[in-house]
């Protein structure tokens, strides 16, 4: 019953929005640009070059500067939450560990970037999203479908590009604070701008800081065996740059860079004796750092040269016990990209060549599970170390096809994995203007995601014989888009095998632990359809997304973990004067979990509400109220997520 309410409610927003649709579009006067973002946006993410969003053929999502400075005490988790094709799954506070699903995919083949540089987790696979600070970034884009063919593994559900802050223009400074619920403090200070000279410097430098106290996370319906702890709190810093120089026209050098650290506290077991339950603290930090030249070579080749890196750090800290010592467990990745980008424009067209290559290098220092004894849980379990590397050499060619109402995007990719063999991607796309106003699109594509250092070499787990996940994308779609009024029908069929699970299968090597290998044991096909539409009046901007889906283990023949079926969102703001005031819902349909028979996790909505006031030219007072309804759900079985919370702020920002 609560499933069928929550669907009915679902309807009954989306119909109301479709209905002021239609009388914005007979009756209100229509202005040229959204209260929260532009109409028609530049992105980056689905070319990897600059192309107007109504000329991008897959599907996509932009979030501007302004819906991001709205977000309160919001985390990017939860920002990411209120979009179309995203649903989420987290442990509880901003700090706690998160995934996010895009389109029915899991957290591990969404594949996500910073300013151009990967951010993935080579040893356990997927992105550790609660250290990614929100405070300090520009914009974010957000490509569905599998992007292998552009960008290679991990690109199964699509990717999700974030965009830190920029400088152009006269020197402008920006500062806010901000305490909320939870004893939640954000501070955030920044510059940028630009010298206006013929060799032009731009730069930027910003700065954040949040310290939360945070809430009980630990559920009464807990399967895990954990008991209400008190509260778990975390404390996240963040800073990030650019400088570049145009040192003549067409011509750039640039660097920039992210480092942020999160230090968050949650509840768990002693690693080492499972039935002492105790508050620990996980420390992770995030770093990436890139050179660049942009290069205007000849009036028709454009170059950009980039060598990155990124490295990431987590700590698990677990207190003693009175049968046994702290412990300490350690992870290192860094992997450094270097990438040669070419675009050569042919006539209206655009020819794009790349050349890129990774190297990757992980550690760990953990217990060793497989070689504990289970029968005396206050033994201690021996140390085990582990260090792997590998290196990823690709080459990509693209083609961009423009011809009056026709547009068509053809892609090809190789990656050849060290130790591991090639992989081949690829991908088409064709769209066409019927008018000016109306036009559809339909693609197809490939991916995969290779295993992790993990999967292939961790001792007692790790099986070199495994493949790597792939997928087979199709989806169509049907848009109209005008000045203020625009709506999009999508449909799409996922179908991904060679899923990698823990099994005890015939493939486990000699020495697999207790708990089996990693082993290509599933396969699975997601199909469904999304309805997305904006409206822009004189005065009120509103949006409104829902998608209906069905996410299959072919194998179990059952819903894959933790996705919904139907889920969606509408937003609407209002601007009078100096006051800009906004209200949102999300719902979801009911998700099963991992631990077994009944953890299905019903569904739900709910409400958001912002607002903001200008008090003079470069001041402004800024409050937000999420789940201001209360409403009691889980994201992961057993786990709360926070209640109604309130937040409330200054910003000083140069305009």
């Amino acid at each position: 019953m609560k499933q069928q309410f929550n669907n009915k409610k679902a309807a009954l927003l989306l119909g109301a929005l479709i209905s002021i649709n239609a009388f914005a579009q007979n009756n209100a006067p229509i202005v040229l640009a959204s209260v929260t973002s532009p109409l028609n946006p530049i992105i980056v993410t689905a070319t990897r070059m600059p192309t107007k969003a109504s000329d991008v053929l897959a599907d996509n999502v932009y979030i501007g500067p302004e819906e991001i400075e709205q977000a309160g005490q919001t985390s990017l988790v939860e920002l990411l939450q209120r979009q179309k094709g995203v649903t989420i799954s987290s442990y509880g506070t901003g700090g706690s560990n998160a995934s996010v699903f895009l389109r029915g995919t899991t957290n591990n083949q969404t594949l996500v970037l910073i300013d151009g540089v990967r951010i993935d987790d080579a040893i356990n696979g997927g992105t550790n999203w609660s250290v990614i600070p929100l405070t300090i970034i520009d914009h974010i884009e957000i490509v569905f479908g599998p992007q292998s063919s552009l960008y290679g593994s991990d690109a199964i559900g699509g990717v999700v590009q974030i965009f830190t802050k920029k400088g152009d223009g006269p020197a402008k400074v920006g500062a806010s604070f901000g305490y909320g619920s939870y004893g939640t403090s954000i501070s955030e200070a920044s510059i940028n701008g630009s010298t206006q000279d013929d060799q032009k410097i731009r730069y930027s430098l910003a700065a954040s800081q949040t310290l939360s106290m945070g809430f009980n996370t630990i559920a009464p319906n807990n399967k895990d065996g954990l008991t209400a702890s008190g509260r778990t709190g975390y404390a996240q810093d963040s800073i990030t740059g650019r400088l570049s120089q145009e040192w003549s026209k067409g011509q750039e050098f640039g660097l920039q860079f992210l480092n942020s650290r999160l230090n968050n506290q949650l509840p768990g077991f002693d690693p080492q004796e499972f039935l002492y339950q105790q508050t620990q603290n996980q420390v992770s930090q995030l770093g990436t750092y890139s050179l660049y030249s942009k290069n205007q070579v000849m009036e028709n080749w454009r170059s950009l040269l980039q060598a990155s890196a990124q490295t990431g750090t987590a700590l698990n800290h677990a207190p003693g016990t009175p049968d046994n010592p702290a412990y300490d467990s350690t992870l290192n990745q860094r992997q450094n990209i270097y990438t040669w980008q070419n675009d050569f424009a042919i006539g209206a067209d655009i020819l794009q060549v790349l050349a890129e290559r990774k190297t990757q290098k992980v550690s760990s220092n953990q217990l060793d599970y497989n070689n504990g004894d289970f029968n005396n849980l206050t033994a201690p379990y021996p140390f085990l170390g582990f260090s792997q590397t590998r290196n990823t050499n690709s080459g990509a060619i693209a083609y961009q096809l423009k011809r009056e109402a026709h547009l068509a995007n053809f892609s090809l990719r190789n990656d050849s994995i060290t130790g591991y063999g090639p992989q081949t991607t690829g991908a088409a796309a064709y769209g066409y203007f019927f008018t000016k106003e109306w036009r559809a699109n339909i693609n197809y594509g490939t991916g995969f995601r290779a295993p992790t250092f993990n999967d292939l070499y961790y001792p007692g787990y790790g099986n070199t014989a495994i493949l790597p996940e792939k997928s087979k994308n199709t989806e169509a779609g049907l848009h109209y888009e005008k000045p203020g009024l625009d709506g999009h029908v999508v449909v799409f069929s996922n179908s991904i095998s060679n899923l990698i699970q823990v099994s005890n299968s015939d493939t486990c090597p000699v020495g697999t632990g207790i708990f089996g290998c990693a082993s290509n044991v599933a396969s699975a096909k997601i199909t469904g359809s999304t309805l997305s539409g904006t409206v822009q009046m004189s005065s009120l901007s509103l949006k409104g997304s829902f998608t209906q889906q069905n996410p299959v283990n072919e194998s179990t023949n059952s819903t894959l973990i933790k996705q919904a079926k139907q889920y969606g969102n509408v937003a609407g703001e209002y601007l009078y004067l100096k006051l800009t005031a906004g209200i949102g819902a999300t719902f979801s349909g009911r998700r099963d979990d991992f631990q077994g028979a009944n953890t299905g996790m019903g569904g739900y909505t709910i409400f958001n509400l912002y607002a903001n006031y200008d008090l003079e030219k470069d001041f402004s007072v800024f409050a937000r109220w999420n789940n201001a309804l209360n409403k009691t759900y889980q994201l992961s079985y057993g786990y709360n997520t926070p209640g109604s919370n309130v937040f409330v702020g200054l910003r000083y920002a140069m305009k």
